[in-house]
């Protein structure tokens, strides 16, 4: 029997609804930002909710946008492609993913704290990738980075790419005792958002592919299942 893999390409998740799209929050227990405070992180512009020109906008965006694919679409069920617009499933939490968007909730000292910055895209260079692991030999969780030679932008991948030589290190890892839990978010393209809680109860907000997001809620779900109490 084949063995699911325990590795998947991950990163901070981001906005969807129109007021928050592309973008994320870092926020202690009362809800304060706490990027400043988080030591050795480059530098963002502070996160804001959109208002409402700025929503306006994003829904003119996606209409649009919509429209131009529309031919495209029609096309590839005509031909029988497995292409198809992304869906969003249903609004589960409206304080952290429409009024804000936090995908780092925690107090001061805890762990989801020390999760690395380049697990931000906006952050990290665009050739970084980051890919989350479950190891079972040690029973740890680790955070890894390399430099993907296939990326051509931000943006255009030229497939096929490799990791660059000597590129590959281990940014962060936690025993996986330490992980009580992990769930599918539900409002989140494709259901590829997942949210990774801490015994010490914060958690995280992270996304990967709708295959790699449910690996590893399967993955980390049976770690905090199965520890002690």
């Amino acid at each position: 029997m084949i063995e699911e893999p325990r590795r998947h390409r991950v990163e901070f998740a981001s906005g969807t609804a129109a007021s928050v799209e592309k973008r994320r929050s870092f926020r202690d227990l009362e809800r304060n930002d706490i990027e400043r405070d988080l030591p050795g992180w480059p530098a963002r512009p502070p996160f804001k909710v959109r208002g409402f020109l700025g929503r306006l906008g994003r829904y003119t965006l996606t209409v649009v946008t919509r429209l131009l694919l529309l031919p495209l679409y029609i096309l590839a069920d005509a031909l029988g492609s497995p292409v198809s617009p992304e869906k969003r499933g249903k609004l589960e939490d409206r304080a952290n993913e429409v009024d804000d968007f936090p995908v780092m909730w925690a107090g001061e000292g805890e762990t989801a704290r020390t999760l690395p910055w380049q697990l931000d895209p906006s952050r990290r260079s665009w050739r970084t990738m980051t890919e989350i692991e479950v190891a079972e030999p040690d029973g740890l969780v680790r955070i890894w980075s390399y430099e993907d030679t296939a990326r051509g932008s931000r943006h255009l991948s030229w497939g096929g790419g490799e990791k660059a030589p000597s590129s590959e290190a281990i940014l962060w890892s936690v025993p996986r005792s330490e992980i009580t839990g992990a769930e599918i978010k539900r409002f989140s393209m494709d259901e590829s958002d997942f949210k990774v809680s801490f015994r010490d109860g914060s958690w995280v907000r992270l996304t990967s592919s709708p295959h790699g997001a449910r690996g590893m809620v399967a993955l980390l779900g049976r770690a905090g299942r199965s520890r002690p109490g």
